[in-house]
């Protein structure tokens, strides 16, 4: 059941209506139940292991919370955040770790052995992660990390809790949401208001925008080329890079704002996950603005902790941490070396930020400031581009092709149909206007919350319509659901 579909658009019509006309004491149950179905509508056994991690970071907590200076209240939070990372990994890393054993054994065996056959990854049974996994555990760990920090006390109601972790607009792909934020929020009596309601709303219509008429577009293009790289020329990849860029963008940030909105909706204010990131000027500023929730979460819980354990070594207590964090982060995004070369490019890049960051800020000082954002920008989403072809390839060897043939590959440009690349690229012109209003011009030239209601509606019938006319209905889930 995902956000573009009619059978969640006809199950969110029945929570809401059913969530604002129960007893206010009622609700969280209401919604405990609605996310308990959501969830389960992909694979109802998982469900139980949700409920698993919930009980266990429930009960550790309370523990914790009471015995905090004790030996026990350390045994207890290490063996639960012990707990549930080693259901993430058992779940999403498995046959990683397995395929990755069998490999060492079998290179040791003909290298130095001699051995003429190799052993079969007889271990190797195709684990399927629960969706959502990734952000449940962090959520857990996190409540834990602040339990124990003793930031705020540990939720004394069981279904609160369950309701906070399995809350369904976020469950799937997130935002990675606090406690602290949302726990006080799901205590307090909600009355219907229409403000909810239309700026809900208007997230979604904006949401489905980016995902069908943006996101799953480009998706054709970029699946054709990048998928058979072999066939195409260098100026079809180096386009389809780019694209995928947006793509990612559309797909991910189009998700978050229908989550964010359907939330709304029911009273609740999630945490915004992008700050127009595509406007970055360094790798650095861009991570602060993509994915801010997994963001902070790792440098509060990850980074923060790494650097301040290797403070002693100076500045290299930082590069030790940008490295470290964001080979973790990438391996998080998937089982695979790609992504930790994704990891390690993106931590490269913020090393050489970091070290040059006096010499860039003197020679911006001797350049106009929009040659300077210019380049910055430009330089910002190349590099992002160049990263993504590691997160995007089936294997390392695929992604060196696609580099390969980025410069060597003559040949004509892949245009099969013009009007879908015509599509694309207004498509991309129009997110890339509106976020630029309101990065440059945030208080002028207002439609969406523009004074006049006429205006208003003008632009939300006119987004409605590109989506019915423009959009791609059977363009599959959201990417970020796979991690």
């Amino acid at each position: 059941m995902i956000f573009t579909s009619v059978v969640f658009a006809i199950f969110f019509f029945l929570i809401a209506f059913v969530y604002y006309l129960i007893p206010a004491k009622l609700r969280w149950a209401w919604l405990f139940i609605a996310s308990c179905i959501f969830y389960s509508n992909s694979n109802p056994w998982y469900i139980l292991v949700i409920l698993s991690i919930i009980i266990v970071t429930f009960f550790s907590a309370l523990t914790i919370e009471k015995k905090r200076e004790s030996n026990k209240a350390w045994q207890i939070y290490l063996l639960a955040i012990l707990l549930n990372v080693g259901v993430l990994v058992f779940f999403k890393y498995s046959n990683f770790f397995t395929t990755a054993a069998f490999d060492i054994v079998n290179f040791t065996r003909t290298k130095f052995f001699h051995a003429n056959s190799v052993l079969n990854d007889s271990l190797q049974v195709n684990i399927i992660a629960p969706l959502g996994l990734s952000y449940v555990t962090f959520q857990a760990i996190g409540y834990l990390i602040e339990i124990k920090r003793g930031n705020h006390s540990a939720e004394k109601n069981l279904g609160h809790f369950s309701t906070y972790l399995l809350f369904f607009p976020k469950i799937i792909a997130g935002p990675v949401e606090r406690a602290h934020n949302f726990l006080p929020q799901l205590k307090q009596v909600k009355f219907f208001d229409y403000n909810n309601l239309s700026i809900g709303f208007k997230l979604v219509i904006w949401g489905l925008f980016k995902k069908l008429v943006v996101a799953d577009r480009l998706s054709i293009y970029v699946s054709a080329v990048l998928g058979n790289a072999s066939h195409h020329s260098s100026k079809s990849l180096i386009l389809a890079s780019v694209f995928y860029v947006f793509q990612m963008y559309a797909d991910f940030s189009g998700y978050t704002d229908m989550a964010l909105g359907f939330a709304k909706v029911l009273g609740f204010d999630l945490m915004p996950n992008f700050n127009r990131p595509l406007f970055a000027k360094s790798v650095t500023e861009f991570w602060r603005k993509w994915h801010i929730s997994l963001s902070t979460w790792f440098a509060d819980y990850f980074y923060t902790p790494l650097a301040i354990a290797k403070r002693d070594w100076g500045n290299w207590s930082v590069v030790y941490a940008f490295f470290v964090t964001f080979i973790v982060l990438g391996f998080w995004h998937g089982a695979n070396w790609t992504f930790i070369i994704f990891g390690m490019l993106q931590g490269f890049i913020l090393t050489l930020e970091f070290f040059t960051r006096k010499v860039r800020k003197k020679i911006r000082s001797k350049l106009p400031e929009v040659i300077n954002t210019v380049i910055s920008t430009v330089f910002t989403i190349a590099y992002f581009a160049f990263s993504l072809i590691f997160f995007r390839a089936n294997s390392i060897a695929d992604a060196f092709t696609i580099i390969k043939r980025m410069f060597t590959a003559r040949g004509e440009f892949y245009s099969s149909n013009p009007t879908m690349l015509l599509f694309s690229v207004l498509g991309i012109s129009f997110i890339m206007l509106v976020e630029f209003k309101k990065e440059f011009f945030n208080d002028k030239f207002t439609f969406s919350n523009n004074e006049n209601w006429f205006i208003r509606k003008t632009y939300y019938c006119f987004l409605l319509i590109a989506v019915l006319i423009a959009g791609v209905f059977d363009g599959g889930e959201f990417i970020y659901f796979q991690f």
